[in-house]
């Protein structure tokens, strides 16, 4: 792992494209994309590129540090109304308590998915999530 800079801090943003998931169950739309560098996750949005269509839809959506049973980084329920209008973003709040719980190692992994809590089935429809993460600058060795 390179060191720390002393000086300020660099952004990535990632977009991840991702079709509704069918029915009501637990999905993993992404699992386990390693993230390869140390950071923390600043702000996390949700939007349709295809409108989203099915009568009353409403999914709990939750971006996960590790595995489908790792711990919660940003969560919100996501509602017919929200991605009904093409790119227009929602943003998903990032869970800070406990202190750190957003902040991702070297080897850490996320992990986007539609829990099965509050769950009123999606039938169409194509979403873009956008991840944005901080790091501190680095430097070579």
């Amino acid at each position: 792992m390179p060191r720390g800079a002393p000086y300020g801090f660099s952004r990535d943003v990632q977009v991840h494209t991702i079709p509704f998931p069918a029915g009501t169950g637990q999905v993993s739309s992404l699992l386990s994309l390693p993230v390869g560098f140390g950071c923390t996750v600043e702000k996390v949005q949700i939007y349709s590129s295809v409108a989203a269509t099915g009568a009353g839809a409403s999914r709990t959506f939750n971006v996960r540090k590790g595995t489908a049973t790792g711990t919660v980084v940003a969560t919100g329920t996501v509602v017919l109304a929200d991605l009904s209008t093409t790119g227009v973003p929602k943003n998903v709040p990032v869970t800070v308590a406990p202190l750190g719980n957003a902040d991702l190692q070297d080897t850490d992994n996320l992990t986007i998915e539609w829990a099965t809590a509050g769950a009123v089935a999606y039938t169409a429809g194509t979403f873009h999530v956008v991840v944005t993460l901080r790091s501190k600058a680095q430097r070579a060795v």
